[in-house]
């Protein structure tokens, strides 16, 4: 892999390679044609075991998240409930009015603006800084999932939790991340406990960061969020004293939270029937209150002071880090968008499988048992034609995720409130729901089982993150500029892209993540949801994660994240790609990978064992341990595309010019 220099085509912004990228790319390609072409295997360099977790200097972040916590996407229960459980849920959702229950305001959310609405929102205030820029292509503007409020949108426990990870990656990157040399700000800060150079830190000074996402308004607010935690300085926390703190209700009786809840009168729980409590029901404007005072609702954390740096080392003088919705043709974030007839018959394919069919099938009287208890799941119309279940498995997992992170029992909103069997069937229920995720987490796996299925979701966003990757080598300037931290002095790509468990999936299975592609099947019995705290802890450091995942039964929650960093290694020996190792952490933990190499590879291993395959990220018997390199990441989307027969990343040569002409957008 020798770096070459070449002029090219003219690409779009969005995918445009460096000239030694592009060309080495073209040499591939070229091979691939070749019917007879294999693969050779990647020489692999042992190297310290420090640069498994947090060694080195991160020169390039991608971190791609799912969405935070939010509503169920689908209303499950008779029609007769339908109003109480959509007021239920629009009190757990950001208001309009930045306080109590209310419907966001879908004129401005419609076309992704803050434009008319009232200051206090939570997505005005946040889009302030952080404003989405949706390209005409999807959906003429505007986002996909507004019309189905309050179902499927971010609540204010989902804003907190992206908060949350955002501030925890900052003190990730700010400890081991790459700076600029004496890029300190001294004298800015205006706040007196802030004194040291340490203190002075600006994330912009450093990082050039992008955010894209989805277009569903759920994601876009989940990376605004992010993006509030990861800019804002740290400062003192204001938390609030939950135990001392009063909210009134609307009679304006005083209600205790905290440790004094179960204290008062005015909270005690009721009960009726089969015993559960019925809180979510008659106090749930009373719950609302509680979240706002738990979870930030209206308030950003970041400031204009903090922005000022963005500005500073901006041409166009912004304060503003938009939120990009690319152009359909385009955005690799989302291929059933892309290429929806393509995607539908792939999928199509897999269901056709004699495989599926039979094990789906055998899933049918799980199916018919939940549609008993949860009538909305009868009938309600499936994706690509149907499977033999019968039923929305996505919307049938929602159920049981959504309840259980708001504590709210399985039975809520239906026949069985109140009566004798409550218990009961709260029982059964529970009873189902490992075996419902267990049963998703089969099916989506078989659909990455397919190569071209698999190539036509992973490969694009894989092959955008590898070529950003070779332009930190083709700009770094490390041999010109020595290796001392910000030797160039040219900020590093921080790209963030809000997307969904789906997403994420498809790129573990890409790589090749150890627990997915070679994990024990424990069939359910043992199965647990990841958790949905990110495991890095105050000092920024990450942990070995190759023994905390044992099943590919196993479905990513909410606010989880995939970082790639580049990271340089301190070798005054190498130079180029082999001066840098690519570490890939999943939730704060280290992933071992074992990839497709070569074409006769299996993607998910049945018959060839773990030993006989090149493994990366995990430690050797003698020390030290061997890590991804640029090389290897090329090789591996290389295999991805040549098995799914089609290369399948946007690119001006792959369409029209000047329809590209026409679609290319800045913003």
């Amino acid at each position: 892999y020798i770096l070459h220099r070449a002029s090219t085509t003219r690409r779009s912004p969005l995918l445009r390679s460096p000239p030694h990228a592009s060309l080495q790319l073209q040499q591939q390609h070229r091979h691939f044609s070749k019917s007879n072409f294999k693969f050779k295997a990647t020489t692999t360099t042992t190297i310290p075991s420090k640069y498994l977790t947090n060694g080195g200097t991160i020169e390039g972040v991608w971190i791609f998240h799912r969405h935070g916590d939010r509503a169920p996407n689908r209303f499950l229960g008779s029609d007769s409930y339908l109003e109480r459980e959509s007021d239920h849920w629009s009190s757990r959702i950001p208001s309009r009015e930045g306080g109590g229950a209310g419907p966001y305001l879908k004129d401005s959310f419609l076309r992704g603006s803050g434009s008319g609405v009232d200051d206090t929102t939570a997505y005005k205030a946040l889009s302030h800084f952080f404003p989405p820029s949706i390209h005409p292509s999807q959906n003429n503007g505007m986002f996909l999932d507004v019309d189905r409020e309050p179902f499927g949108f971010l609540t204010w426990r989902g804003m907190d939790q992206m908060r949350g990870v955002g501030k925890r990656m900052r003190k990730r990157y700010e400890r081991f991340g790459y700076r600029i040399a004496n890029n300190y700000r001294d004298g800015d800060s205006n706040d007196a406990s802030m004194t040291t150079k340490e203190d002075c830190y600006f994330f912009l000074d450093h990082w050039d960061v992008k955010a894209y996402s989805t277009n569903y308004l759920r994601t876009v607010m989940s990376v605004q969020c992010f993006l509030d935690g990861l800019i804002s300085t740290p400062k003192v926390d204001e938390k609030v004293d939950v135990n001392n703190t009063t909210v009134t209700d609307d009679n304006c009786n005083v209600l205790l939270l905290g440790d004094d809840a179960t204290k008062s009168k005015n909270v005690t729980a009721l009960y009726a029937g089969g015993g559960l409590p019925r809180y979510y029901k008659d106090y749930y404007r009373d719950v609302a209150k509680y979240e706002q005072l738990m979870h930030q609702d209206h308030s950003t954390l970041t400031n204009y002071r903090e922005m000022e740096h963005l500005a500073s080392s901006s041409p166009s003088r912004s304060t503003e880090i938009k939120v990009q919705v690319r152009d359909k043709v385009l955005d690799t974030l989302n291929a059933f968008d892309r290429f929806p007839q393509m995607m539908n018959g792939l999928v199509r394919d897999v269901i056709a499988t004699e495989r599926f069919q039979r094990i789906d099938y055998a899933a049918k009287p799980l199916a018919e048992k939940l549609s008993y208890y949860l009538q909305g799941l009868q009938g309600a119309p499936q994706a690509f034609g149907g499977t033999p279940s019968g039923i929305n498995w996505i919307h049938a997992n929602d159920h049981f995720v959504c309840r259980r992170a708001h504590s709210i029992p399985l039975t809520a909103f239906s026949d069985y409130e109140g009566k004798q069997n409550e218990r009961e069937v709260e029982q059964i229920l529970a009873q189902m729901a490992n075996p419902v995720l267990a049963h998703l987490s089969w099916r989506f796996r078989e659909w990455y089982r397919c190569p071209r299925l698999l190539a036509a979701i992973a490969a694009p966003p894989l092959k955008e993150v590898w070529r950003n990757m070779m332009e930190i080598v083709e700009q770094s300037g490390c041999l010109r500029s020595g290796r001392g931290r910000g030797g160039d002095g040219k900020k590093r790509p921080f790209h963030i892209y809000s997307c969904h468990d789906v997403t994420l999936l498809s790129l573990l299975y890409g790589i090749g993540a150890d627990f997915l592609v070679s994990g024990e099947d424990c069939g359910g019995k043992q199965l647990r949801e990841e958790e949905a705290h990110l495991n890095i802890d105050d000092v920024g450091t990450v942990r070995d994660g190759a023994q905390q995942r044992e099943s590919w039964r196993w479905w990513p929650a909410y606010s989880s994240t995939i970082a790639f960093e580049l990271v340089r290694v301190e070798d005054a020996d190498a130079e180029g790609v082999d001066g840098y190792v690519i570490r890939v952490i999943l939730n704060g933990d280290t992933v071992r990978i074992i990839p497709r190499l070569e074409m006769d590879d299996e993607g998910i291993l049945r018959e060839q064992s773990v030993c006989s395959r090149k493994r990366f990220g995990e430690l050797m018997k003698g020390g030290g341990c061997e890590m991804l390199r640029l090389p290897d990441f090329s090789q591996i989307i290389q295999v991805m595309e040549h098995s799914g027969k089609r290369n399948t990343s946007p690119s001006v040569e792959d369409v029209e010019p000047k329809y590209v002409e026409e679609r290319r957008w800045q913003g």
